[in-house]
């Protein structure tokens, strides 16, 4: 899954970072400041809305915003 942020630089990703591998620490995470979107992508699951909605929640958290792109 993947997920659309507006972190701006290395502070912002390591906070979003810490806080998705924090609350789900069994998936495996990335994200890519290059990208204009900033994306933040959760590997080797299947799309679903509820862990979706938890993830941006868990984005939210940490003081940015996110939105999952389908």
């Amino acid at each position: 899954m993947k997920f659309k942020t507006n972190a701006r630089c290395a502070g912002c990703k390591s906070a979003i970072m810490g806080a998705v591998t924090n609350k789900f620490p069994n998936m495996k995470w990335s994200m890519d400041l290059d990208d204009t979107d900033k994306v933040l992508e959760c590997h080797g699951i299947p799309d679903d809305e509820e862990k979706a909605a938890q993830i941006i929640k868990t984005i939210e958290e940490t003081g940015f915003k996110g939105s999952w792109i389908r």
